[in-house]
């Protein structure tokens, strides 16, 4: 008898994002603003590639920037706050003429 193959949920073709750990004690004395600023962040992935994404940028440090990234889940594009150098985050300006 045949075994019957029961469906499975699609596995995601999206490649990950790659972001090291940050040492906690590194981040003391972060400064979080009162509202989230716009950036672009270069995140390297795990197919070898290095794009460049708009981002939210939550708070920072001399060396580090909080930024929330689209990041992508098994069904949809999920988002994910990660600690990334600030020399790959740059500022970004958002037309509200846009809307």
């Amino acid at each position: 008898m045949e075994e019957k193959k029961f469906w499975g949920p699609p596995r995601s073709r999206k490649v990950t994002p790659m972001v090291p750990p940050v040492d906690p004690a590194a981040l003391e004395g972060a400064t979080m603003p009162k509202e989230p600023l716009p950036v672009f962040v270069k995140l390297d992935y795990d197919n070898g590639q290095s794009h460049e994404v708009p981002a939210f940028a939550y708070g920072w440090t001399k060396v580090h920037v909080l930024v929330q990234v689209p990041w992508p889940e098994e069904y949809y594009e999920g988002r994910k706050d990660v600690w990334v150098e600030a020399s790959r985050v740059r500022r970004r300006k958002i037309d509200l003429r846009e809307r």
